[in-house]
């Protein structure tokens, strides 16, 4: 039996031979794998390493161009708003571009009531000094350092603007250079720096402004920053226009109110002429404040201000003095002045010398007469007729004085009652008919007609003239009352109405018309309107506005001096910054490699 062995045995030495392998094999395995997991990890760790190492090294380098802009900012700023000749500076990145004609901006004062461009200050390209790294360029642009990503500008370092109280500064610096800068440049002044406003030889470019707006605006690649920059200088807002990488702020002079202190004053230099026929014709003064109106000539501040000529004749009468700002002064017969005589311009005393003729003049007579600009209100009637043309800012609603499906007066009722609030109509077809009743008893009310007023044989009352003002904007261009009574006609109380109006508004009282009130529509030179009152009409209160003026046949003004302690224009402020003081240079400085 020697040499034999069971089958059991021979099949349990096959197994060990085939383990054996397997595990040869599995150790090859491992390696591979051990060796692929590594060059893998490896591979990765260079790949994020490196990725992480070019990441930084931008950040860095973008860093350094930051800081580096900052200081040609500053350096710029010392030679072209400073007295440095030149500076020099390391740009400290290995290479910059100069862009010459790259932005601009541009510095215009505009009439508010038109919007047309009165004087362009200023109109400058900006050119820039810029360093690009993938999708970052940080650039030193108008004297200011801004950065630009996909993300869109940001502002690094704020240019030389300043807004402080109604001032604003703005000494702007451009940049010529050539086109690559590498390592170190140099600094150095381009003809001084030139002044824009004010000027000197330019009566036009003058301080303090006197009326409308001054728009800034900014065509840039970084036009979003600079409008961000703008809000946060001055405090207001400002409009972007994206489609063509431009911003603008606005700042609005403020408007040159003053408290009604006269009968009339008349705003631009034209024809004023009062008529007595008999003396019918005249201006005195009462004070509501102490009571009604007490009867022709109980108090002697009727004063006429304008800044034209004026013509007296047939017995007209001025309870108060005449100051003119210039033009003639033509007395005719029997005219009386109980008051000063104060002319900017010439008399003329029937062809005699100033005294003679003019003897009808109670007090002094000196050529020393000024009339105060007044600045119009039509930017304000215009922005109210935006705000409260608006369902959603008006009460139409809530009275059936007014459609409100139409904005027009409901000719179903007699008695149309407004009470305190704010309310619109399209167009003014009031009757004679109808009585409007203002109930101000608890506050003020505001009423806005967009078209021209004319009442005829119309009834307008007051609930109560010593409760809430009640103040009536008309985007038209006339105010015509015939045979109509209009505000507190018992007791002459003028403060409690007011009637607003942009210029070339056309004011006419005729056919025993009378009004209690305070008309307030400054006119320009070329846009005047006019004040007539004839055929026995009355005015208790004040008018301020322009153009020619004429009082004749019975028509009266009797001032409130009541009206001396309130302020005219009750909301004309808003939020748009304000600006008397303007000043803006530019400055421009070449930029070259040392």
């Amino acid at each position: 039996m020697t040499g034999w062995r069971s089958p059991s045995s021979g099949q349990s030495g096959g197994w060990c031979h085939q383990s054996n392998r397997a595990r040869g094999q599995s150790e090859v395995l491992g390696v591979v794998l051990l060796l692929a997991i590594t060059i893998t990890g490896t591979g990765l760790i260079v790949a994020f390493g490196s990725s992480a190492l070019n990441d930084s090294k931008q950040s860095s380098e973008i860093d350094s161009a930051e800081h580096a802009m900052t200081q040609l900012d500053s350096k710029a700023s010392l030679v072209g708003i400073g007295s440095s000749p030149t500076q020099s500076v390391s740009l400290g990145v290995d290479s910059a571009t100069a862009e010459n004609r790259t932005g601009w901006m541009r510095v215009r004062v505009v009439n508010r009531t038109d919007g047309t461009t009165e004087h362009v200050v200023m109109n400058q390209t900006l050119g820039e000094i810029s360093y690009q790294n993938e999708d970052t360029r940080i650039a030193y642009q108008g004297g200011g350092v801004w950065k630009r990503t996909a993300n869109g500008s940001t502002m690094v370092s704020p240019p030389e603007v300043h807004y402080r109280g109604t001032t604003l500064t703005l000494p702007l610096v451009t940049v010529n250079g050539s086109k690559s800068l590498d390592g170190r440049v140099r600094v150095t002044g381009d003809g001084g720096t030139e002044a824009k406003f004010p000027k000197k030889s330019n009566p036009d470019f003058r301080n303090p402004l006197t009326n409308g707006e001054v728009n800034v605006t900014v065509r840039s690649d970084y036009y979003e920053a600079w409008g961000r920059f703008f809000e946060q200088r001055t405090g207001g807002s400002v409009t972007y226009d994206h489609s063509r990488d431009r911003v603008t702020i606005t700042l609005v002079v403020p408007t040159r109110t003053r408290n009604v202190t006269n009968a009339l004053a008349g705003t631009t230099p034209d024809q004023m002429t009062i008529k007595g026929a008999g003396g019918s014709s005249f201006t005195d003064s009462y004070n509501s404040s102490d009571g009604g109106y007490g009867g022709r000539g109980a108090s002697d501040e009727g004063t006429i201000v304008t800044k034209g000529s004026v013509e007296l004749s047939g017995g007209a009468e001025i309870y108060g003095d005449l100051q003119t700002g210039g033009g003639t002064v033509n007395f005719g017969g029997g005219v009386t002045i109980h008051g000063n005589l104060s002319y900017g311009g010439t008399v003329n005393c029937n062809g005699g010398a100033p005294g003679s003729d003019c003897s009808a003049v109670d007090g002094w007579q000196a050529n020393n007469g000024t009339a105060p600009d007044i600045s119009p209100i039509g930017d304000m009637v215009t922005g109210k007729v935006a705000t409260y043309s608006d369902p959603s800012n008006n009460q139409n609603g809530g009275v059936t004085a007014i459609n409100e499906s139409t904005d027009t007066w409901n000719d179903s009722e007699s008695t149309l009652t407004l009470p305190t609030g704010a309310y619109y109509v399209s167009n003014d077809d009031l009757d004679s008919s109808q009585t409007l009743r203002f109930d101000n008893t608890g506050g003020d009310v505001t009423l806005v007609v967009d078209d021209d007023i004319v009442w005829d044989s119309v009834n307008v009352e007051l609930a109560d003239p010593e409760a809430g003002m009640v103040k009536i904007y008309t985007s038209g261009s006339k105010f015509h009352l015939s045979d109509s009574s209009v505000g507190d006609t018992s007791t002459h109380v003028s403060p409690s109405l007011r009637v607003y109006a942009g210029p070339g508004l056309d004011v006419e009282l005729d056919n025993h018309a009378e009004f209690v009130g305070l008309i307030y529509a400054p006119g320009t030179d070329t846009n005047s309107g006019s004040i007539t009152i004839h055929s026995q009409s009355e005015l208790y209160g004040g008018v301020v506005g322009g153009g020619n003026t004429l009082l004749q046949s019975g028509g009266s003004i009797h001032f409130d001096q009541a009206l001396k302690s309130v302020d005219p224009v009750v909301g004309a402020a808003n939020n748009v910054p304000r600006l008397t003081y303007l000043h803006v240079s530019v400055a421009r400085v070449n930029i070259t490699s040392v």
